[in-house]
């Protein structure tokens, strides 16, 4: 097993992220071989849904095989060939014990299936807890019913929930898509900040934006747009992180443990 450090979530690029609570480390979703190495070692490796940029067979092959897999239901056959000792196939309501470390698959609101929309493979976020912390990832979300997130905010008293801001493509266009096709597959900055007011959240820490870009909008637009929009509505607790860098978890001292004023503002990305 990976060895403990300091509990905190890391936010590698992308949806990438390493949570360490308890004794364990895990990475989710990981997308760049120099993140995953970037990443060390960690007890287990988990994957929201089958997407390319969520499940990447190229970088999984950079990760330890003894690691611990675990994959959405019906996603067991897209890794099997690559080696891995041990291959978990979870869905939503699922709880593995991970030495300490409690790591519960969660519903979440995106398209399933890899290549096209389909029931299998399955999509699920995840609530990791130990040594009286939690953090919630919610892989990728689309503009569906969002009533999952107030049942998620009563069931778990949350330290900090990472939720997607964009996608490859600039704000403009999934506010567009919202409309114009099928409620869109990513949601968008002001999205974010009702789900995170929805499961009543410590901290928000912004993830799927800024590292893959396809060029047609600034890089930073929805980190722009997340800041402006929490500045207007007065909503605390907004954590932008730059690539590689740590929130730590823990109650500071003073303050109610569901309630973090500051707000942090990370350079732009390039």
């Amino acid at each position: 097993m990976a060895s403990g450090s300091s509990p905190g979530v890391t936010w590698l690029g992308h949806a990438s992220a390493v949570v360490a609570l308890g004794a364990r480390r895990v990475l989710i979703d990981p997308l760049g071989r120099a993140r995953a190495r970037a990443a060390g070692a960690v007890d287990a490796v988990l994957i929201t849904h089958s997407h390319v940029d969520h499940l990447n067979r190229w970088t999984l092959k950079a990760i330890d095989r003894a690691t611990r897999l675990v994959v959405p239901r019906g996603a067991g056959p897209i890794v099997a060939d690559l080696g891995f000792a041990t291959v978990t196939e979870i869905e939503a309501g699922d709880h593995l014990d991970l030495g300490g470390l409690d790591v519960i698959a969660v519903p979440t609101r995106h398209d399933q299936g890899r290549w096209r929309k389909g029931d299998r493979p399955s999509c699920a976020g995840y609530v990791l807890s130990a040594a009286g912390a939690a953090v919630h990832h919610a892989g990728d979300v689309d503009f569906a019913d969002h009533a999952i997130f107030d049942e998620l905010g009563k069931r778990f008293r949350l330290d900090a929930t990472l939720l997607p801001i964009g996608g490859m493509l600039p704000v403009w266009y999934y506010r567009w898509r919202k409309g114009a096709l099928d409620r869109g597959v990513h949601i968008d900055p002001d999205c974010a900040l009702d789900i995170f007011e929805r499961l009543g959240a410590r901290t928000l820490v912004p993830v799927h934006w800024g590292t893959v870009n396809l060029r047609l909008g600034p890089a930073a637009m929805p980190r722009r747009r997340l800041e402006q929009v929490a500045s207007a509505r007065a909503v605390a607790g907004v954590r932008v992180l730059g690539h590689g860098e740590t929130l730590p978890l823990g109650p500071a001292p003073g303050v109610h443990p569901n309630v973090d004023p500051s707000v942090d503002h990370a350079p732009d990305q390039k």
